[in-house]
């Protein structure tokens, strides 16, 4: 019995390894800049349901890399990977409801695929969903449910998070007003690089 058993599990496990083997071989042919031979590959896997394959082939039309640009077929491998459940899939495919890219816009799927996301603590998706909070897109607007979306993606080094969450201490909304905390978050995204962060350094001539 025990064999039995054991012949599709290794047969599971050899699978995964294959699968793993081919997306490495993707990315390394993407990075190489033969990005149309990549696609290739990635279709592969995507249709085998795959949900990282999906992801990179959405990716790839989303952005016209490795095959001309299509917005809708993006839509489409975004959306049978968010469905897999990956979580940048999820985040992605939401900003494409909340923008009308490749899809029409509808703001309450954006806020429901940024809230599958986040609830996987997917750092970019939990700043997306502080921003619906804090602009009311897609649910009722709730500034302290936007500051605690902002703080646990900064937590997690988001940069964009770290950015928002210091607006936030520093005009007061969803927390007390506390221009220190603003600056100590805002100068964490500056350190990353965010452009709008570095802004609001010099205009407040901090250090």
């Amino acid at each position: 019995m025990k064999r039995l058993l054991l012949l599709p599990l290794c047969t599971l496990f050899a699978a995964c390894s294959t699968t793993n083997t081919q997306l490495e071989e993707a990315a390394t042919l993407f990075n190489a800049g033969k990005t149309s031979d990549a696609v290739v590959l990635y279709r592969a896997i995507a249709v085998q349901g795959d949900p990282e394959a999906q992801l990179q082939l959405a990716k790839c039309y989303d952005f016209g890399k490795g095959v001309e640009q299509n917005l809708t077929e993006a839509v489409h491998w975004y959306t049978r990977s968010a469905e897999g459940g990956n979580s940048n899939a999820q985040d992605n495919l939401a900003t494409c409801y909340i923008s009308g890219s490749g899809v029409k816009k509808d703001l309450n799927k954006a806020f429901y695929w940024y809230s599958r996301a986040a609830q996987a603590g997917n750092p970019s998706a939990l700043n997306n969903l502080g921003l619906c909070y804090r602009n009311g897109e897609g649910t009722e607007k709730d500034d302290i449910k936007a500051v605690e979306c902002f703080l646990a993606a900064a937590e997690q080094g988001n940069a964009n998070g770290q950015y928002n969450l210091g607006r936030c201490y520093f005009h007061g909304i969803g927390v007390p007003c506390n221009p220190e905390m603003a600056k100590d978050w805002i100068g964490n995204a500056a350190a990353q690089g965010h452009e709008n962060a570095r802004l609001f350094m010099a205009d407040n001539n901090w250090q």
